[in-house]
């Protein structure tokens, strides 16, 4: 059994496809390119293949991983020569090697994704603020959402739709405000805990900044979200989920 581990990029052509939608797109791509996919044995096969973390809609990546079993051994070149010919414009496929199998499941790894929010003008909107305004109320608006304790963020339980409330406040692990001079768009950057022990919504973190700011002004932008690096846990501390591959 070989296991291959690929690295793409999902742009604004696919932004507002589903996590499951991305998955269908990427199945029948290795069903297309005739590589040897493996499959899970049983009542329902199914193609021995993962994504590293879902990917919210709205949001575009520069890399993104999964992993996917092959029943022969494949070198990452030839993979990549016929897995790149049936990907659909938004995704582009930029590496792959090889993982020993007793590595774990690839969305095992990840503990955080850094994301990378920029403050758009609303082109519907007849006037808008000035830059240097937005970073003064956004420094002041982040600070104040970063010296809180508790942020509590609503969940929903699928057995007896029975909302619940969680503090997110612990997954946020860091933010920070770029591109202060006011010469350029304005940057968020989030780093923000992800994968199977629990993570928050970029989009929530924007919408409690938002809510901070409390200002009718910025009613005239929006942020553009991006997806810019996924990270593991190496002995406490956060490393590119990948580094050098």
């Amino acid at each position: 059994m070989n296991r291959i581990c690929f690295r793409f990029t999902c742009g604004e052509p696919l932004k507002y496809i589903s996590h499951l939608d991305l998955m269908r797109l990427l199945q029948r791509a290795f069903r297309r390119s005739a590589l040897p996919v493996a499959y899970s044995q049983g009542f329902n096969p199914h193609l021995r293949f993962n994504l590293a973390v879902p990917l919210p809609v709205g949001v575009t990546a520069e890399e993104e991983y999964g992993e996917v079993f092959l029943t022969e051994d494949i070198q990452p070149e030839e993979f990549m020569m016929h897995l790149r010919e049936q990907l659909p414009a938004g995704v582009e496929l930029t590496g792959a090697f090889s993982v020993d199998e007793q590595v774990p499941p690839l969305p095992s790894l990840v503990s955080a994704a850094l994301y990378r929010a920029t403050l758009i003008n609303n082109p519907d909107s007849k006037e808008a603020p000035a830059p240097n305004y937005i970073s003064q109320i956004g420094q002041f608006a982040l600070k104040s959402l970063m010296k809180k304790d508790e942020i509590l963020a609503p969940r929903s339980s699928k057995k007896n739709k029975k909302k619940t409330y969680v503090n997110v406040r612990p997954y946020i692990i860091d933010v920070k405000l770029k591109n202060l001079d006011g010469n350029h768009p304005l940057d968020l950057d989030l780093l923000l805990q992800a994968g199977s022990q629990g993570g928050v919504s970029p989009a929530f973190v924007l919408e409690q900044l938002d809510l901070e700011l409390g200002d009718n002004h910025l009613q005239t932008v929006y942020w553009e979200l991006h997806r810019v690096r996924l990270y593991r846990d190496v002995d406490g501390s956060l490393q590119p989920l990948f580094e050098g591959k």
